[in-house]
């Protein structure tokens, strides 16, 4: 019950719904500081069942990284945000380990504990690409699933290093209608809603 009441204390969230897009529901934390952290900026990463898909290894989503790379640049400048390239990502030691983590704390909404997988994982990061927060972008439908289930689910968020924590999350899902859309199409437009459901619920991406 004590959990409970202390996330409802800490944690804000509202269901936004922009432009006629799909309900965005958005999760901020006004007590995590990140607003004078670098963003390091991760592409996007395929999930399945909780945890990082075994077919990641093979995902790509271009379009939807460099969308990623476009906002966080322009909400924060080049220099505050360093996009990390699909290749790059995947030579970090511990990286799927890290995300199941990330995806299993994002669904609780909750702090991460410390283990040897995030301490090796956080480590890389900041040897190769400087210390700051974590800008995640989790997609669990490939395009073969999309075709075949004709949904597409994105959560979205940035965790905070210092902390732990999650600053904030958003979660959104697509469902296609008489005439789907292209699943790139889906992808880019479920981040483009995501970022602005944050904005106008939170004012800005850190």
């Amino acid at each position: 019950m004590k959990l409970v009441v202390s996330l409802l204390v800490l944690f804000s969230f509202v269901f936004v719904s922009c432009s006629g897009g799909p309900n965005v529901s958005v999760y901020h934390r006004a007590d995590v500081d990140t607003a004078n952290s670098r963003i390091v900026v991760f592409p996007m990463l395929l999930c399945q069942g909780g945890a990082l898909s075994s077919a990641n290894g093979q995902y790509s989503n271009p379009i939807a990284d460099a969308l990623l790379t476009k906002s966080w640049a322009e909400a924060l400048g080049a220099d505050n945000a360093i996009s990390i390239p699909k290749l790059a990502f995947d030579k970090i030691p511990k990286a799927n380990e890290f995300v199941t983590l990330i995806v299993k704390s994002a669904d609780t909404i909750s702090a991460l504990e410390q283990s040897g997988a995030s301490t090796e994982f956080l480590a890389a990061v900041k040897k190769q690409f400087g210390d700051g927060a974590l800008a995640f972008a989790l997609v669990f439908e490939d395009k073969a699933q999309y075709d075949n289930g004709k949904k597409v689910h994105l959560n979205m968020g940035l965790f905070d290093v210092k902390m732990m924590t999650w600053k904030w999350i958003t979660k959104t899902v697509y469902e296609a209608g008489m005439v789907p859309k292209p699943y790139e199409m889906v992808v880019q437009d479920l981040v483009d809603e995501s970022f602005k459901a944050l904005k106008e619920k939170a004012g800005s991406l850190r």
